[in-house]
């Protein structure tokens, strides 16, 4: 991949949750990223432009446009931006492709893509990748959220395992009060289940939950795992 400094005009946005959006960005060229990649938005704030980073989750297929999966913040945070009501439109700065956990680098046929609140944007951006691979015997698609209603891409991943045989998916949900949902509490409470020796597990989410998940993962006492970790703080 090679890096490049663009720009890109907001076209849409949408709602993935009370937490959670899309934001899709048109490209005045292609800009030639891999699954898994990421860019750097530069958003401008009274004191200057600031810099944040944002997984891609749309498909390569088509490189004139990146969709983000942004979570909602302060009113203050830079991020902030892409909750206004008249961001459509907009044209920021932008660089990438960034990133070294991308789709090529997966060399495993069972592959496991584990992700955690907003972090499951990521595993969306691999799984479009993934799918074109036919060295890919099988993947399942692993998520952990708060509650059902902010399981980002439900909808999209269980129509995804509909069209193709190898995609399973699993969703844990941590704070489902009611005990209606079938997986509850953490995603490391529910692995027990899966062999991961010989396969590619992708985390990505907060720093503890995937730090937390590898260490029950790697306790089973498997050798020939291949670990990629995108984690972030907060």
């Amino acid at each position: 991949m090679m890096i490049q400094k663009t720009t890109g005009t907001i076209t849409s946005v949408a709602d993935l949750s009370g937490t959670a959006r899309e934001v899709t960005l048109a490209l005045p060229a292609p800009l030639e990223f891999l699954s898994g990649a990421f860019v750097n938005v530069f958003i401008p704030q009274q004191e200057g432009k600031k810099r944040r980073a944002y997984s891609i989750s749309s498909s390569p297929e088509n490189q004139r446009e990146v969709s983000l999966s942004i979570r909602r913040t302060l009113p203050l945070s830079p991020s902030a931006l892409f909750w206004q009501d008249s961001v459509v439109g907009t044209t920021l700065e932008l660089m990438g492709p960034l990133g070294v956990n991308t789709v090529d680098k997966i060399t495993k046929p069972r592959v496991f893509l584990i992700g955690f609140g907003i972090g499951v944007s990521v595993v969306k951006g691999m799984l479009h990748g993934l799918l074109t691979r036919t060295d890919i015997e099988e993947i399942w698609v692993i998520t952990g959220s708060r509650s059902e209603e902010e399981i980002l891409y439900k909808d999209f991943f269980e129509s995804v395992a509909r069209q193709d045989a190898r995609v399973r998916t699993r969703f844990v949900v941590s704070r489902d009060t009611t005990g209606a949902y079938p997986y509850r509490g953490h995603v490391q409470q529910h692995l027990t289940d899966h062999s991961f020796e010989g396969a590619s597990v992708y985390l990505c989410g907060s720093t503890r939950a995937c730090e937390e998940t590898k260490k029950v993962i790697t306790d089973t006492g498997v050798h020939d795992t291949q670990f990629f970790i995108e984690s972030f703080d907060g």
